[in-house]
């Protein structure tokens, strides 16, 4: 089980990282795969269409792909630093947070960032899926 942060941090709103998992989970289109921890935050875009198909094989794949895509789209909009990694297996997103120097402000406007590109990769790669 990886270490997570305090309970006095995680709840503390000014936490930049609970701030952002806060956005990911209000997110219909974003979804969490490891519990914030001060060292790793990953998350990653599922959009609705292919939330109930996650799991097969092709999917997970197309998942990859786009969340590498939306990641070198974004990067250069972002305020805050943002990379691939992998967490269990997939593709994630992740955002360098410093949580003395990176404010709630950039968090919110390096995820809009990732949500709209998000979106428009979704388009892209959605048109040719049939499920």
């Amino acid at each position: 089980m990886m270490p997570r942060m305090q309970a006095e941090d995680i709840s503390n709103n000014q936490n930049p990282v609970s701030h952002l998992d806060q956005l990911v989970r209000e997110h219909p289109d974003f979804e969490v795969l490891c519990e914030p921890t001060v060292d790793l935050y990953g998350f990653r875009y599922v959009p609705n269409r292919l939330a109930e198909h996650k799991n097969q094989r092709d999917v997970q794949q197309l998942l990859d792909r786009l969340n590498e895509e939306i990641v070198e789209r974004a990067q250069s909009e972002c305020f805050a630093p943002v990379s691939v990694v992998r967490v269990l297996g997939s593709v994630a997103i992740h955002i360098s947070i410093h949580a003395d120097r990176t404010a709630r402000e950039d968090i919110a406007a390096t995820f809009d960032a990732i949500a709209r590109w998000g979106w428009l990769c979704n388009k892209k790669y959605l048109s040719s899926v049939v499920i």
